[in-house]
């Protein structure tokens, strides 16, 4: 159990830009407690296992079991289950299995089991692809001060004063600007993976996305998607429609990104797109204190967001692990989420941290993956240089990475909307000036650059994940203090993202076919070049050359269900894409 003192708090780590390189160690690593769900063991198992050659769930589940050592005792009442649970023939079942996460399991042992020993002896085994800790979640921001409406420098900064600090004039992100060429668009989904939602906030309301396939409250999965009442996004920490913000934290993400403009009341998110709240982190207890959320928390969120038509995932967390010692083996059951995103073409935003790390040589997840479909955000102040604390440049408060982390965006002191009710963070009080207040962090950051990202996708609704990401960095301010920290060198700008001219490649898929028997899909076509993927429905495969205009990608049948039609296109790695076919098996 961990209680909000031990989630929100930061080990500093002292760097500055010429920091000795942190290695990642080859020695034998031991858990630190801390760091994981005391008893819990993800564990993904090969194509060919035999636990999964039956149909039948239970007897699945059952086989599953056996796979521990008799030395190790699981609990009885949930020893395994899966992490994601699996829905045939529809669109989540094939995000699902396309990335294997149907083969993924989480095991629970009596909280003492030594998990070294399990991991080692599941590891050994012939039909184990991988195993490793249940690892915890935090997220990762400041905590608030005190309400303050006299300015939202983030947006617009003309030089005001900020706390007991002059700002730089323009140090802003342009939103002011962008908004001359669009506010966003209802059409346009953006998932804040987090904590919950206030969605009844009078400046978030009008702005939560509706599941139109869905009717409230009658008990029912109306749509069929696994998720019963999931009108308002769902729980998928604690299996239920209950979206309400247990923490704080992920109502400031949604104000940022999307508090409705223009309705005379508080705040102006960036975009005014939907949000879609997706709910992680779940209560231990009564204790208000009392929340905890692990990797395979986050990944049913991923996926889940992906399934429900989100075009941006705001990731505003990361893992728990130690990032100056990390195995490679880590967090590959989030890894495999975060792949599942970038196979569907969305945007997974990510944090850089709260604790001056540097990326390039000290791993946080899910940021640390480096997939197309990723953007890190590092903080900026109101002067346009790194977030660090007052009267210091040094150490750094952000995470920064002159190779691994994208752009920096203003991170420091911004007002957001405030959750209100039983909470951490939450406002008890009836008076709505107190609905609103200031943060801190890369969460913050983040959360601006999913708004922005909305932005763009409104206007050029086509983009997928690796268009909207160039149209974000082609459009940063670049700034001779961000320079030494970030791969653009720059600041994020809404306007700049908007205007900004990229060229990409234009694929034309002229016909496919497909040879089950050896799981072959041949495609034929023009202007694809090496690094191309072939995309299945929402699931992203290789694809080979095998002559100037032919191609071929192994795709399994579950991704090409029979009597269905499945549409399917090319992505070259700059982002560009065919015109979809469709095949039906």
């Amino acid at each position: 159990m961990r209680r909000l003192q031990i989630l929100t708090l930061a080990v500093l780590l002292c760097l500055i830009s010429v920091a000795p390189r942190a290695r990642v160690s080859a020695r034998k690593h031991r858990l630190d407690p801390a760091t994981y769900a005391p008893g819990e063991v993800i564990v993904k198992l090969k194509h060919d296992a035999s636990a999964l050659s039956s149909p039948d769930q239970s007897e699945r589940l059952a086989r599953v079991k056996t796979l521990a050592s008799q030395n190790h005792q699981l609990v009885s009442d949930r020893g395994a289950e899966p992490l994601l649970s699996f829905v045939a023939d529809n669109a989540t079942g094939r995000i699902i299995s396309g990335r294997g996460l149907d083969r993924v399991f989480v095991l629970t042992f009596d909280p003492r089991t030594d998990l070294d020993s399990v991991i080692e002896d599941l590891r050994s085994r012939g039909d184990v692809e991988y195993a490793e800790p249940n690892y915890r979640i935090k997220p990762s921001i400041v905590l608030p001060n005190d309400p303050d409406f006299a300015s939202q420098w983030s947006l617009l900064n003309q030089g005001q004063v900020i706390g007991d600090f002059l700002a730089t004039p323009n140090a802003d992100i342009k939103a002011y600007s962008a908004w001359d060429t669009t506010v966003g668009s209802s059409s346009v989904i953006v998932a804040v993976s987090d904590t919950g939602v206030d969605i009844t906030h009078p400046d978030l309301a009008r702005n939560i996305y509706t599941n139109p396939g869905e009717i409230p409250g009658n008990g029912i999965d109306d749509d069929k998607n696994g998720f019963v009442d999931d009108v308002h996004g769902y729980s998928v920490g604690d299996g239920n429609p209950d979206v309400s913000d247990i923490v704080g934290h992920g109502t400031q993400m949604a104000g940022l990104i999307a508090a409705e403009i223009n309705n005379n009341v508080g705040i102006a998110g960036v975009s005014q797109s939907k949000i879609l709240p997706v709910r992680f982190f779940k209560k231990l207890g009564s204790d208000i204190g009392d929340y905890d959320a692990t990797v395979a928390d986050a990944a049913r969120s991923l996926v889940y967001a992906v399934a429900a038509g989100a075009s941006i995932i705001n990731a505003s967390w990361r893992t728990f692990l130690a990032p100056d010692d990390v195995p490679q083996e880590s967090a590959l059951a989030l890894k495999d989420a975060v792949s599942a995103a970038n196979d569907a073409g969305v945007l997974l935003v990510c944090i850089a941290g709260n604790e001056g790390f540097n990326l390039d040589y000290s791993k946080i997840y899910p940021a640390s993956y480096q997939m197309p479909n990723q953007i890190v955000v590092a903080a900026s102040d109101y002067n346009d240089e790194m977030w660090h604390p007052p009267f210091s440049q040094f150490p750094l408060n952000s995470g920064f990475g002159p190779h691994t982390v994208d752009l920096a965006a203003p991170g420091v002191s911004v007002l957001s909307t405030r959750a209100r009710g039983a909470c951490p963070t939450c406002s008890t009080s009836d008076n709505p000036a107190d609905w609103y207040s200031r943060a801190d962090g890369t969460s913050v950051s983040a959360a601006l650059v999913s708004g922005v990202a909305a932005l763009v996708k409104s206007k050029y609704p086509d983009d997928n994940a690796v268009l909207l990401k160039r149209r974000i960095l082609a459009g940063v301010d670049v700034l001779a203090a961000l320079s030494p920290y970030v791969i653009t060198g720059g600041r994020l700008n809404a306007d700049g993202a908007l205007k900004a001219v990229i060229t990409f490649s234009h694929p034309e898929l002229t016909s496919v076919k497909y040879k089950g028997g050896g799981e072959k899909l041949f495609l034929y076509g023009t202007g694809i070049v090496k690094g191309a993927t072939a995309v299945v429905g929402r699931t992203g495969f290789p694809a080979k050359a095998k002559g100037s205009d032919k191609f071929l990608a192994r795709v399994p049948k579950s991704a090409l269900p029979s009597g269905t039609p499945v549409s399917i296109k090319l992505r070259n790695p700059d982002g560009g894409e065919s015109q979809p076919i469709t095949l039906t098996r």
